[in-house]
């Protein structure tokens, strides 16, 4: 024969559908569809061998015409030829059966798979390769039609065969009579019976051959389900690396959003802290204003000493009137001098105050440095800083206030200030209201050291929150070159599994193809047996001819 049919398969895929319906019973719909695919690509190649094979007999067919057989007589190589065709005749009515069975149990595998997936409402790609796969089956009944219309063609020659084949044994055993006449010594005899001996042996070693490539194919079917197995658990392991993935980058979208926002923050405070020192330099001119006004009121008294000189010069020629003007100007000067006390003890309270101001802004600016490093550490950390810029914004609240009483207090210097400029006459007055008006400040300057304090102590708290920032920020960089590595690693592990995937398809093709080398040269071989038992069988039996022996 020259083209044979991987009759072996046959068995690889009825261990397949016995799995395939274990499969059914408790297997999820992945499993059922690798096994339909593995199935698919069986049949196709099966297919394949089995329209090789429709060529192969149609060849034959066209020599085992009806017309060859009326007028002559048929010999014992057209006998053997129209048996070959016989044979593979019946090879391709079972194989066209088998087929036709795996196509229909794939077919009831599809329907129960489009079953789940309509139940579980899965994704688009399973119904994609069900839709492929059906598509496939409709190709494979179409091309089987074909080939059963095309073996209907052969049945007319091999008819005639079966009709002739009575006739020509009769003629066959008149020219075996004439054969065996001259087969009358014991040497023929022995070395029939040798010839005998040998090809029995042969045949045993044959039969060993077979059983040995049999249990080899067992063998290659467990590896086959072993490797299956493993795909499966490779394509499990591969699913999970890709969630993981997924998640770690959504994670690093997340940290990348909540940056970019801390960022936004942070600019928007360093414009708020620029505001605040604009504000503070209007507060110092207005404070300098103030002091300037102060020196004027400090040489006001000299001012009036001078307006009484010129007085009682002018008040010569009123001696009446000098007395009245000595009392009223010894009056006025102890006033004065009153005045001059209060204003030095004024003045140094001023001084004093000039200096907690000084103090307080070396405070000041020492929190706004501390503020400033708080600001750069939270920069740098970029990560989790909500709390810290809520407290910052507080901060910058209580500061404007701040700002704003201050400039109240101004003002209201302002006001005292002009009054005692209109009011010179009214030292009294104006006396109380410089008294009034450092009382005023004390409480103002005490309640600024509590302030201060305060946010001293929120400086504080900014300074632990930017800490415990850093050291999120650490963990988080931590954490991201763990996933990196991880994640480097999974895609390291899923190119290897992805190379095991293809030397397995690679061993699995091997395999097929060393499964039908085997089985052809075991089909060659059964034959050759056959027509040597048969040569054989004609040499030795003394009766008239037998008949051909039946399909294998």
């Amino acid at each position: 024969m020259d083209t044979v049919i991987n009759r072996d398969g046959s068995d690889f895929h009825g261990g397949a559908l016995s799995y395939g319906d274990a499969m059914n019973t408790g297997g999820s719909n992945v499993e059922i569809l690798t096994r339909v695919e593995l199935d698919l690509a069986f049949a196709s190649e099966k297919l394949l061998n089995l329209e090789m094979l429709v060529m192969e007999i149609a060849r034959r067919a066209t020599d085992f015409e009806p017309a060859t057989f009326e007028d002559e007589s048929v010999s014992s190589e057209t006998a053997e030829n129209a048996f070959e065709l016989d044979i593979l005749y019946g090879i391709l009515d079972a194989e066209v059966k088998e087929l036709t069975d795996l196509i229909s149990s794939l077919q009831a595998d599809i329907k129960s798979i489009e079953h789940k997936v309509f139940e579980e409402e899965s994704g688009g790609k399973v119904k994609a390769k069900l839709d492929a796969a059906t598509v496939t089956l409709k190709q494979m009944q179409e091309l089987i039609a074909d080939i059963r219309n095309e073996s209907a063609k052969f049945e007319k020659a091999i008819q005639f065969f079966h009709e002739t084949e009575g006739d020509e044994g009769v003629g066959c055993e008149n020219g075996h009579m004439s054969y065996q006449t001259g087969m009358q010594t014991e040497d023929q005899h022995r070395n029939v019976l040798h010839m005998l001996e040998q090809s029995i042996a042969s045949e045993l070693d044959l039969e060993k051959k077979l059983s040995d490539s049999k249990s080899v194919i067992e063998d290659l079917k467990l590896k086959l389900h072993h490797q299956e197995k493993e795909i499966y658990f490779l394509e499990e392991s591969a699913e999970t690396v890709s969630g993981r993935t997924f998640e770690a980058e959504n994670a690093s979208d997340l940290l990348l959003g909540t940056s970019k926002e801390l960022a936004n923050r942070l600019n928007t405070m360093e414009f708020n802290l620029s505001a605040q020192k604009c504000r503070e330099d209007d507060l110092k001119s207005k404070l300098e204003q103030s002091l300037t006004k102060l020196s004027f009121l400090e040489n006001s008294p000299d001012k009036m000493e001078q307006k009484i000189n010129k007085v009682g010069a002018d008040s010569i020629s009123l001696q009446d009137r000098i007395q009245e003007l000595e009392k009223q100007l010894s009056e006025s000067n102890s006033q004065l001098q009153s005045a001059m006390e209060s204003a030095k003890t004024s003045q140094e309270e001023q001084n004093a105050l000039h200096s907690e101001l000084s103090t307080l802004e070396n405070t000041i600016k020492n929190l706004k440095d501390d503020v400033s490093r708080a600001e750069c550490r939270a920069h740098n950390a970029e990560i989790r800083c909500m709390q810290l810029t809520q407290d910052n914004i507080e901060l910058n609240g209580e500061l404007s206030t701040l700002k704003s009483e201050k400039s109240d207090k101004v003002n209201l210097l302002e006001k005292r200030l002009k009054e005692s400029n209109t009011q010179l006459e009214h030292a009294n007055a104006a006396v109380d209201a410089i008294v009034e008006q450092q009382g005023m400040l004390k409480s103002t300057m005490s309640d600024m050291e509590h302030m201060i304090e305060d946010l001293k102590g929120k400086v504080s708290k900014a300074e632990t929150r930017a800490g415990s920032a850093e050291s999120k920020c650490t963990l988080l960089t931590d954490t991201n070159l763990e996933l990196s590595e991880e994640l480097a690693f999974l895609r390291g592990r899923v190119e290897s599994l992805e190379n095991l995937l293809r030397e397995a398809n690679l061993a699995k093709v091997s395999t097929a193809k060393d499964i039908g080398i085997r089985t052809k040269i075991i089909t060659d071989l059964v034959r050759k047996l056959a027509l040597e038992r048969e040569r054989l069988h004609l040499q030795v039996s003394p009766g008239p001819f037998l008949p051909l022996p039946t399909r294998l």
